[in-house]
């Protein structure tokens, strides 16, 4: 792999990464909600900041852009066309739909993912993938700006990547997101097993991201509709409405369901 990945603890329990390409040493950030943990990696690690890349617009995901740019005037600012209006600084990149982005020797390909946001993006970097607020460890986000049906489209997309990738989520919620999962599929072996391992990791202060699509898609639910076992446990016979049951015990409520 050319790409180093740097993961970076921001704000209460979010996640920047910053991206090292170790051939040009250009280095990209990805969702940079506070500056300080960045700047302090970028000097550290004596490393010239040249892209700043955002999944959406959300200020915990984005607030640290203005402070970088002033430090590091020369990075562009990159963001999907749909969400850069509502940036707090200008976007220098407005993303389209199927977009690739220059990181020589590799490219990073661009996933629209409209449903938390309606420019809502992931990044596909060789075999990592930073998913933002779409899909979560063990979850997925909540459909802020969309319905049941464009998430469903969004997931079947990302399980045809391979199983081998890294997901890279936005947020440290993966306890939280696999006492869920427990909840709606209590019979899974893998979930149980998952949560016990993950509690001790995360006790001893450890991170838990990332994961593999391969352990995603066996313990993940909102990767699993089509399950029979988990369509009987949440009484639906479709994937759709196993969907809405899902986002109902994470999230206690009801999305729109197209």
């Amino acid at each position: 792999m050319s790409t180093k990945i740097i993961q970076l603890k921001t704000l209460q329990d979010n996640y920047a990464y910053l991206l090292v390409n170790d051939s040009t040493r250009q280095t990209a950030v990805i969702d940079p909600g506070n500056a300080k943990p960045v700047l302090k990696a970028l000097a550290t690690e004596n490393l010239s900041l040249t892209h700043i890349l955002l999944t959406h617009h959300h200020y915990d995901h984005s607030g640290g852009v203005g402070e970088l740019k002033k430090y590091c005037p020369e990075a562009e600012v990159i963001i999907h066309k749909d969400d850069a209006a509502r940036l707090a600084v200008t976007a220098d990149r407005r993303l389209q739909k199927g977009e690739t982005i220059d990181f020589s020797p590799t490219s990073i390909q661009v996933l629209h993912l409209p449903c938390h946001t309606r420019g809502h993006v992931a990044f596909l970097v060789e075999n990592s993938l930073f998913t933002g607020d779409t899909l979560f460890t063990a979850g997925c986000g909540k459909f802020f700006e969309g319905t049941a049906t464009e998430m469903h489209n969004n997931l079947k997309r990302l399980k045809t990547l391979p199983a081998n990738t890294n997901i890279y989520c936005g947020h440290e919620y993966t306890v939280e997101n696999l006492e869920h999962a427990h909840q709606a599929d209590p019979a899974n072996p893998t979930i149980s097993k998952r949560l016990q391992k993950a509690r001790l990791t995360q006790a001893d202060g450890n991170p838990l991201v990332p994961a593999t699509l391969a352990l995603e898609l066996a313990s993940n639910p909102f990767l699993r509709l089509d399950d029979i076992t988990l369509q009987q446990q949440l009484k639906t016979s479709n994937e759709l409405d196993t969907l809405i049951a899902l986002y109902r015990i994470y999230y206690r409520e009801t999305p729109q369901p197209s």
